[in-house]
């Protein structure tokens, strides 16, 4: 069976359109979960990738520090943090570093650590 150079580049174009194209997945999502006991917050530092979405929980856990909010300076970031309940903060970290959070006394300290990998 003879096949023309039509016929040829007609399967050619068939076999490569089915050929699976691979998905772009969105970015992974970085979570943790931050107490806010009396020793502060807990753990105290993060280890975050370079501009991966990143939420961060924060649950106060007592009424005995002034831990009643948290400030992210840099992402101009401030959040109330009432006693027991569930406190979320969204951001894509953008610069590598070492960047701080802190209570709205600047008392309890918090940082965190953005890197590539």
């Amino acid at each position: 069976m003879k096949l023309s150079l039509f016929s040829l580049a007609t399967v050619v174009a068939i076999l490569v359109a089915a050929q699976p194209v691979q998905a772009w997945s969105p970015q992974q999502e970085q979570e943790a979960t931050i107490k806010v006991t009396e020793k502060g917050y807990e753990p105290a530092q993060l280890k975050l990738q370079l501009g991966v979405p990143a939420r961060l929980t924060f649950v106060r856990e007592t009424n005995n520090t002034c831990g009643t909010e948290v400030i992210f300076p840099e992402y101009e970031i401030e959040r109330e943090l009432p006693l027991n309940e569930l406190v979320v903060v969204e951001f894509t970290p953008q610069e590598s570093g070492e960047f701080i959070f802190t209570c709205g006394m600047n008392m309890l300290r918090g940082k965190l650590v953005i890197s590539e990998n």
